[in-house]
């Protein structure tokens, strides 16, 4: 027996979901119209969302200009490249070990097997925040690794496992034993035939890792700190404010940034789209 929303139900409904868009969209949009401002109007003329003095010399002066307060002949596009390296390492890091954890703890059995599920659980739903940022530090420090590969490894983990977990339910262990009769390793199994046919669950993987990765910014800054050639987009983005010196914050600038790093991911989520809702509905129900 279906049940039946009222009128007043779906008014309210419609309603607070109206409410919802308007919230999300209007810092959007504000983001937007500031970007084509100048920094002077930002200060002085509130929040209107329609420029006054309508220009493109924000974008022009961010995609040319190198440094951004940095002590080095950096430009735009390096940072744009070094966001671009470090977001791509570590997608196929946490895809590659997601995907193998996920088939090892769904298909597998072998001891402490729960315990380890578990673990990996933990580790996703707690996050222990900056009370390991001093430790983590100190050791990629010691270890050599304040760089871009260095980065993308401390970022990367069993990033989504439940969901891929449930995806790999539905892939038929008949598959798994067609396999096997056919000469292949557990770990042939998983590579031949498990991971092609989980490319959407790892399409959504991907996406939401690189989304993570691009918009990170306290490991990049902190880590990155001595080695300015690899500032990443993220970071250089909140530089742009200070880049007019000592008390001239230049909102314009940092505006017309944000909305160049926001580019690859909307495209990167255009592209996707169609795989990561299908692995977002299959991975969410048990098979």
């Amino acid at each position: 027996m279906t049940m039946r929303m009222s009128a007043r139900a779906k008014f309210f409904l419609y309603l607070f979901l109206i409410f919802m868009v308007i919230l999300t969209v209007i810092p959007l949009l504000y983001t937007v119209s500031a970007s084509f401002k100048t920094n002077m109007e930002i200060a002085t003329g509130g929040i209107n969302l329609i420029p006054k003095t309508f220009t493109f010399d924000n974008y022009k002066t961010v995609w040319s200009m190198s440094g951004t307060g940095i002590a080095s002949k950096v430009t735009y596009t390096d940072y744009t490249i070094n966001s671009i390296k470090v977001s791509l390492m570590t997608v196929v890091l946490v895809v590659l070990f997601t995907s193998m954890s996920a088939y090892c703890f769904q298909r597998g059995n072998f001891p402490g097997q729960k315990f380890l599920y578990w673990l990996f659980m933990a580790t996703m739903f707690i996050g222990a925040g900056t009370v390991t940022m001093f430790p983590l530090l100190r050791i990629t420090t010691k270890l050599g690794l304040n760089n871009l590969p260095g980065l993308a490894l401390v970022q990367f983990g069993a990033s989504n496992l439940f969901l891929t977990m449930g995806y790999l339910k539905t892939i038929s262990k008949e598959l798994d034993d067609a396999a096997k009769i056919d000469g292949c390793s557990f770990f042939s199994t998983w590579w031949r035939v498990i991971l092609p046919l989980s490319k959407p669950i790892l399409a959504t993987v991907a996406l939401m890792t690189f989304r993570a990765s691009w918009n990170n910014y306290l490991l990049p800054n902190l880590m990155l700190a001595r080695d300015q050639a690899a500032t990443t987009l993220v970071v250089a983005v909140v530089k742009l404010q200070s880049s007019g010196g000592a008390g001239a914050s230049q909102y314009n600038l940092m505006m017309a940034g944000t909305m160049l790093a926001m580019l690859p991911m909307l495209i990167l989520f255009l592209c996707m789209n169609k795989m990561f809702v299908e692995g977002i509905t299959q991975g969410a129900v048990k098979g």
